[in-house]
C-alpha cells in the first residue's frame, strides 16, 4: 500500500480525535518513518490501535457508569442538536415562503433576518453534531479500550 494512502486511512478512522492528538499522529506518520510502519503493523486498522492504546489511551480504568453516560450523552446531544437542526429548517423554510406568498405584513429586513437565522442555525448544528459526536466517540473508543470486566 502507498505511504500516503496508508496515512490516508489512519486518519479516516482517527476522525475523532482533537487538535494536539492530530498533530502528535501527523508527527509519527512522516514520510521517513512510514515504510517501517507499514512493515510492522501491515493495516492502518492496526496501526490505529496500537496509536489509541499508546498515546491516547494509555492506562485508564472505566467502569460500566462511563458507558452508560457516554450513550445517554450522544443520545440527548443528538435529539437537542436534530432539534436546532429542524428549527433552523423550518425558520428558512418560513422565510422563504413568506417571500412567495406574503399571508402577515412583515418588514423585509425581518424576514431576511429570520432567513439568515435559520440557515446559521443550521450550520452551527450540523458543526455541533460533528464536535459533539467525535467527542462521544472518544469516550466509548476509551471505554472498549480500557473497560473493567
Amino acid at each position: 500500500m502507498e505511504n500516503r494512502v496508508f496515512k490516508y486511512k489512519v486518519e479516516k478512522q482517527l476522525w475523532y480525535l482533537n487538535r494536539r492528538e492530530k498533530a502528535a499522529l501527523a508527527e509519527i506518520l512522516v514520510d521517513d518513518k512510514m515504510d517501517a510502519i507499514q512493515e510492522q503493523f501491515i493495516t492502518p486498522g492496526r496501526f490505529a490501535s496500537f496509536y489509541l492504546k499508546e498515546q491516547v489511551f494509555k492506562d485508564r480504568i472505566v467502569g460500566s457508569s462511563h458507558l452508560f453516560t457516554t450513550l445517554l450523552g450522544i443520545f440527548a446531544s443528538n435529539i437537542v442538536l436534530l432539534g436546532v437542526l429542524i428549527t433552523g429548517m423550518l425558520l428558512s423554510l418560513t422565510a422563504v415562503n413568506h417571500f412567495i406568498h406574503p399571508q402577515v405584513s412583515l418588514s423585509t429586513v425581518t424576514v431576511i433576518a429570520a432567513l439568515i437565522g435559520g440557515i446559521a442555525m443550521m450550520f452551527v448544528a450540523i458543526w455541533m453534531m460533528k464536535v459533539a459526536n467525535a467527542f462521544f466517540t472518544k469516550r466509548l473508543v476509551d471505554y472498549k479500550f480500557n473497560k473493567v470486566d
